[in-house]
């Protein structure tokens, strides 16, 4: 009995030394990260990080101890079987969670939650995103790291259960009272409110908060909350209510300003992938990254102050086409109940007179865009199995020069009006494309910029050859990105800077060059279109035109926080930490109204 006793205490110190070295790889790893934040910052989260690698280790426990109570009346071979199979189980899987969060959190800046399951449907795709020799070295470390803790496991904890003895059936319950006793830890205590992420919540640097969470707790919470309702209360219903309609108030002695020709224009969206306004350079951005776009804004209508909604690509579809706001820690598109109850720009122009139609170089299934598109009724829909096998030249695809030639000669025989929307993906991620780069830099950051180089000159060629028909002057283009990125700089991933992108419009259908200073993002579209075609688009609730509204603002999400900025101040809430990461001596007006539209949101996603 006492052997066994030996093995559960050398057993949990084994698991607390596991998620130890698991934060400093995670550090190691992320280095770019955690070299902005203090060496005392980063040793407060090995301390206060111990709560959850504690509760980690309750978990294993409890089923740990069950186990063995049913095996106690049994010798060696048979208690050393099931207590190898089971560790070296739990050792894969939170090794596999370990080494996938550390490249995870490099590009999203947030810990591996159940997020990862939306593009786990789509494996294949998902691989693609990352280069093969990245694969590779994660593949490996993985291995690396499982054959490390099993080999740990098997030269220190295992030897405890050496010629063990069988006992007798009546200390089974010993085994059971200690599995009921793992309740204290996995909770984090005897208080009334179990443990949470904020929890270990601790620091002004973000990034030291992360450090201290535990990937496989993390992950495995996550799982458990994923179907449950996402809500806020920041305040009663009713003044929340109060507080969002006052957002969208307009000035009675304020008119349309309209800059779109009279009738019905063919409209035209490019959504560009990732493209952030960090490397456009008439938006304050690097230079010579986006030439084309930056000659482009001087014959368009060039927003200046424009925010992404969301931080991925399936958040910024919605966003753009349904005018409806991303969410902190999911995705509607991933319910296909609520997207089918979303609002559909592509049904309002289709009431009009419009022919719809999607256009994309990847495969549509990815992130369930298919179900989106089919359910907002598109009457084209083109994606990767309607390209040649020669022209599926990219690992995600067709690339962008491929996509925009076939756009291009479908617009040439398409009748008026249409309404069409193209989306690009060669600037994605492991941005491989077929471009000589002038960024001489090694990195990430040098091959993005090379690929959205790559993307604007594709972008460049296309807007010449449209100038050159004869459907180029009734036609109105929307030029606007997904989202942002963190490249280049390896911004946080909840720094506005991150979230601010362009938007031009184009064409001849274009009444009057102009820049539109306003703050504005991606769910005004649809209403802004609405309103320049003089037409009645009222079931984009969360859509506001700064065109003819009072103020303008932009609410954007990322992992469990959001932020709000108007065009004077503005800040960022996490929700996990329940504080503010950005304050910009906000006003009681503007938190109110800001913390009413995510109530809102929420209550309204939770309904659908």
């Amino acid at each position: 009995m006492k052997q066994r006793l030996i093995y559960l205490f050398k057993i949990s110190l084994f698991w607390i030394l596991f998620s130890t070295v698991s934060r400093v790889i995670f550090l190691v790893y992320n280095y770019s990260f955690a070299s902005q934040v203090p060496v005392k910052e980063v040793f407060y989260a090995f301390v206060y990080g111990l709560k959850l690698d504690i509760s980690i280790t309750g978990y294993i426990l409890f089923f740990l101890s069950l186990f063995m109570a049913f095996v106690a009346p049994f010798g060696e071979s048979i208690n050393r079987l099931v207590t190898r199979v089971y560790s070296l189980v739990f050792i894969i899987i939170s090794s596999v969670i370990t080494i996938a969060d550390i490249e995870l959190y490099r590009n999203w800046g947030f810990r591996i939650d159940s997020t990862v399951l939306l593009y786990l449907e789509s494996p294949k795709e998902s691989l693609v995103s990352t280069p093969i020799g990245l694969l590779v070295f994660l593949f490996s470390l993985i291995g690396f790291l499982a054959w490390l803790a099993y080999y740990l496991y098997i030269r220190f904890v295992d030897k405890s259960l050496k010629e063990l003895k069988p006992v007798k059936w009546y200390y089974a319950p010993l085994f059971l009272l200690i599995s009921a006793s793992m309740i204290i830890p996995i909770r984090g205590g005897f208080g009334i409110a179990p443990i949470n992420q904020g929890s270990v919540y601790f620091s002004s640097f973000q990034f030291a908060n992360h450090v201290a969470l535990n990937a496989p707790w993390n992950f495995g919470r996550s799982l458990t909350t994923m179907n449950r309702k996402q809500s806020v209360s920041f305040m009663s219903d009713e003044d929340a209510l109060e507080n969002f309609d006052g957002l969208f108030i307009k000035k009675e002695y304020e008119t349309q300003t309209q800059l779109i020709k009279k009738g019905t224009p063919n409209i035209v969206i490019i959504i560009l992938e990732s493209f952030t306004s960090s490397v456009v350079e008439s938006l304050g951005g690097l230079p010579k990254v986006t030439p084309q776009l930056d000659k482009l804004t001087q014959e368009g209508v060039l927003f200046t102050n424009f925010y992404a909604n969301g931080d991925r690509s399936d958040k910024g579809i919605v966003s753009i086409l349904s005018g409806y706001p991303a969410q902190p820690t999911t995705s509607i598109i991933k319910y296909i109940k609520k997207t089918e109850k979303l609002p559909y720009l592509s049904h309002e122009l289709e009431n009009i007179g419009y022919s719809t139609g999607f256009y994309y170089g990847g495969e549509i299934n990815f992130a369930n865009m298919n179900s989106y598109f089919v359910s907002g009724g598109y009457d084209t829909i083109v994606s990767l199995d309607n390209y040649s096998k020669s022209e599926l030249n990219s690992k995600w695809g067709a690339h962008d020069h491929v996509t925009f030639n076939r756009f291009f000669d479908d617009l040439d025989r398409t009748k008026d009006p249409f309404f069409r929307v193209m989306f690009t993906l060669s600037s994605h991620e492991p941005f491989d494309v077929p471009h000589k780069s002038q960024f001489n830099e090694v990195g990430d950051e040098s091959k993005f910029l090379n690929s959205v180089n790559y993307t604007d000159s594709c972008l460049g060629e296309f807007i010449q050859k449209a100038k050159h028909t004869d459907w180029w002057n009734n036609t109105w283009f929307i030029l606007v990105a997904d989202h942002g990125s963190r490249l280049p700089g390896d911004k946080p991933y909840s720094s506005p800077e991150k979230f601010r992108i362009p938007m031009l419009w184009l064409g001849g259908a274009i009444i009057t060059d102009t820049i539109i200073n306003k703050t504005s993002s991606q769910i005004d579209i649809p209403l802004m279109i609405g309103n320049q075609l003089n037409k009645d688009f009222d079931n984009f609730g969360f859509s506001k035109d700064v065109l003819n509204t009072q103020d303008g603002f932009a609410f954007f999400v990322y992992n469990n926080g959001f932020g709000f900025f108007n065009d004077s101040t503005g800040f960022v809430w996490d929700n996990t930490a329940n504080n503010y990461l950005i304050n910009s001596d906000i006003s009681l007006k503007d938190e109110n109204e800001g913390k009413a539209f995510m109530q809102i949101l929420l209550n309204d996603f939770n309904e659908k």
